[in-house]
């Protein structure tokens, strides 16, 4: 039997249903009853309907295959084939000069494309950490075909936070690269939130509210995954967001769940469960509005009871705006009560079945992190629609701790980044064998997936590649044998310097224990200085103020080591983008380990009140940071001038443009105008260390330097409120002058600053001085 190219195939099953309607008109004329009619016609709708599916889902294959590989599209097939017992399936073959991809939906066809691309080209797509894409020429052929089922119905993507620390201020093209990632990486559902301003504003016309009441009331983009979770609102205030800000970011949201649907990624869309403006009760004095109080001493939007009578109402105006705005969903993510939040005079089973029954029968999607869901809430509910995300599985399985959410479907999911913390390290045998145990388990209940709930993506690409294996397949990778291969795809060439480093990598930052409460990154290059180390709660229902540094589990000194292992690799390797980020990763993780041996160096000579040694361990301490900065400043993804020139491309005016830097600066550091969570969010950028955190430490050591000179108490209390004025002075500031685009060679600032700082990062402590 001849086969056919996707061109010939497309042509040869129309002509199929030609013939095939022809017959079924034929039978029409003979058997004119009404009965036979409409059979005739479905069979032929449902003939047309699949041809034209098929079509799409080919051409956004097909269209992605060509993003991803453009030098190489012409030499793939793109085709579909049915699921295996209805699961996810795909192909890969050769046949004749050209690779075959088939694949169920779009994702399964990307999913086949990147099998290929790992496995038989040795190639790498990282989420933003760098790709390494060359491709052999000819292209491998495949000895036998490959057949992969997926063992999950659901591979999830983003938690709220991923919208405000990664993603606040994306263009298209970007969002373009990342879906085309989710497909690749087998993602089929995915949270959004792009857009949500219009919703709200929406709704609430329906209800006595203008525009301008409603853009004053949500938040700027950076902020709105806290206002989602009924965190905050308000901000930062009158006058609001313009409206070409709103319209701009609706269209926005709307061009990627076009694009989501056409790969076959459903979307999750914001859930109603009673968020109202603060003077709703004075606009309906009988509805039945809760005050949720304060977070992190922000205030929480107020809660309108979802069994009043008036909750319905608002419910339906809601999800009519969804629908209007987005083509609605089927699933909808609805958070009540997160980190805190107040059910005082409230019944939260019947409030929970309110808001499902105004869901309309879409799956209602809970985020397990802290008490929620509220397990009162869940057992009220038709557990047929919901679906937890088990967030925070690389410390604790909620799922074991609460009965499988008593029979409620659920999803084994990772954070592994809070804050977009540059930070190297993580649990990366977990991040296999979690999922692979928990699927193995035979008490295991409605596991339904796995879901990767990142507050920020950029970070540790190798933990994340070692989660996606997860989506076709059962079973957690030898993880010497998986490593080899990594190293090998991200830097284009099997080479035994680089395996030797990332076994030193796997078995010191990458072996780390579970965070617990520890889970934000701090060097103290990131840090507000200080004499004495806070301590940390043991619970934290919100996010706490300050930390203490972060205490490392494993010896720095083997970390340098596999910094020299990876520039012994440079010469076969340099030409790898991803081997250049992870040269540079390693090498300002080295560094900012160091940054914590010079705080104590610091703090050490203080304390002698010795003035050479302050000197001395200071000037050490600020060409560290300048030194990281030029590191930093080599690397695209580092770089806080792109940051804030994103953020600057949103504003409709001057004062806007200058307002969404303004935030985009807090977030980074004081994180609102009111320093709530400063360096929660700290970053090891190109200009938010040459100039943020180096004039911070400047201020604290001239401090120090001062109250020794002059033979006087030293006042922190007084310095670290001069420090924190001059933070919030700075996320004002609108006239910096950062990169947008990386600077200097990274292999050769690599060797020059492995040259300067290895012995003082190899020493032991008492040593470093």
């Amino acid at each position: 039997m001849k086969s056919f190219g996707t061109t010939d195939g497309h042509r040869w099953t129309r002509i199929f249903i030609s013939r095939v309607s022809t017959g079924w008109l034929r039978l029409i004329r003979v058997y004119p009853c009404p009965s036979v009619v409409l059979i005739c016609l479905l069979a032929v709708n449902g003939l047309f309907a699949a041809d034209v599916s098929k079509t799409a889902t080919v051409q956004s294959a097909e269209a992605l295959v060509a993003r991803a590989a453009p030098d190489a599209a012409q030499h793939f097939v793109v085709e579909t084939m049915p699921p295996d017992n209805g699961r996810d399936v795909f192909e890969v073959e050769s046949r004749g000069n050209k690779i075959v991809l088939r694949g169920n939906n779009a994702v399964s066809i990307a999913s086949a494309l990147n099998w290929y691309l790992e496995n038989e080209c040795h190639c790498e797509i990282s989420w933003n950490c760098g790709d390494q894409l060359h491709l052999p020429k000819p292209l491998p052929p495949l000895r036998t075909k490959i057949h992969i089922i997926s063992p999950y119905q659901y591979r999830y993507a983003y938690n709220f936070c991923t919208y405000g620390y990664t993603m606040a201020w994306w263009n298209w093209p970007k969002w373009e690269h990342e879906l085309d990632f989710l497909a690749l990486k087998g993602v089929n559902l995915a949270l959004v939130i792009e857009g949500q301003e219009s919703t709200w504003i929406q709704t609430f016309k329906n209800f006595g509210y203008t525009d301008e009441d409603i853009r004053s009331w949500v938040v700027d983009p950076a902020h709105l995954p806290w206002m989602e979770m009924d965190n905050m609102e308000s901000y930062p205030g009158k006058p609001g967001l313009s409206p070409q800000l709103v319209a701009h970011r609706l269209a926005l949201g709307q061009k990627i769940i076009a694009r989501m649907r056409g790969l076959g990624i459903q979307p999750v869309l914001p859930g109603y469960y009673g968020m109202v403006p603060p003077d709703f009760h004075e606009k309906f004095p009988r509805a039945d509005v809760h005050a949720q109080g304060d977070w992190v001493r922000l205030k929480r939007p107020d809660i309108l009871d979802p069994t009043d009578p008036i909750f319905p109402k608002v419910a339906a105006a809601y999800y009519s705006a969804q629908q209007n705005l987005f083509g609605g969903a089927s699933f909808y993510d609805a958070d009540p009560f997160h980190e805190g939040g107040s059910t005082n005079g409230i019944d939260v089973p019947a409030a929970g079945r309110a808001i499902q029954a105004a869901m309309g029968g879409a799956t209602w999607v809970l985020q397990s992190w802290q008490a929620n869901p509220r397990q009162e809430m869940v057992d009220a509910l038709d557990k047929d629609k919901v679906l937890v995300l088990d967030l925070f599985c690389e410390d604790h399985e909620n799922w074991r701790l609460r009965n499988n959410f008593n029979g409620s479907p659920w999803l084994w999911c990772a954070i592994n980044c809070f804050g977009g913390n540059t930070k190297l390290g993580g649990r990366l045998a977990w991040m296999g064998q979690g999922p692979a145990n928990a699927l193995s388990d035979l008490h295991k209940g409605r596991m339904s997936g796995i879901g990767a709930l990142m507050e920020a993506t950029g970070v540790n690409p190798v933990l994340w590649e070692m989660f996606w294996e997860n989506s076709w397949q059962r079973n957690a990778p030898d993880l010497d044998s998986w490593l080899a291969d990594y190293a090998q795809r991200r830097y284009g060439a099997k080479i035994q310097a680089a395996e030797q480093a990332w076994k030193i990598l796997a078995t010191t930052a990458y072996a780390e224990p579970p965070p617990s409460t520890a889970h934000v990154n701090k060097p103290a290059v990131c840090s507000r200085p200080t004499l004495k180390q806070p301590a940390l709660p043991k619970t934290m229902p919100e996010p706490v103020q300050n930390r203490p540094i972060t205490q490392l589990h494993y010896d720095p000194a083997q970390l340098v080591e596999a910094w020299q292992h990876l520039l012994e690799a440079a010469p076969q390797a340099k030409s790898s983008d991803a081997f250049c980020f992870d040269l540079c990763d390693v090498g300002r993780q080295v560094l900012a380990n160091l940054s914590s041996r010079y705080n104590q160096n610091i703090i050490a000579a203080f304390e002698a009140r010795d003035t050479n040694q302050l000197h001395l361990a200071g000037d050490k301490m600020l060409g560290l940071i300048r030194d990281m900065d030029q590191l930093a400043g080599t690397r695209r993804e580092w770089l806080l001038g792109v940051w804030i020139a994103d953020a600057r491309s949103w504003g409709a005016t001057r004062e806007e443009r200058d307002l969404c830097e303004r935030n985009a600066r807090e977030l980074l550091t004081t994180w609102t105008r009111y320093d709530n969570i400063t360096d929660y969010a700290n970053r090891q950028w190109n200009g938010l260390l040459g100039d943020f955190y180096y004039h911070r430490w400047q201020m604290w050591l001239d401090a120090l330097n001062d109250s020794l000179a002059n033979n006087k108490p030293f006042d922190e209390n007084a310095t670290r409120d001069k420090i924190r004025d001059w933070e919030v002075a700075w996320t004002r500031e609108t006239d910096g002058d950062f990169l947008t685009r990386p600077k200097g060679n990274p292999v050769a600032i690599s060797k020059k600053l492995y040259a300067k700082y290895a012995a003082d990062a190899s020493a032991p402590i008492e040593a470093a001085k």
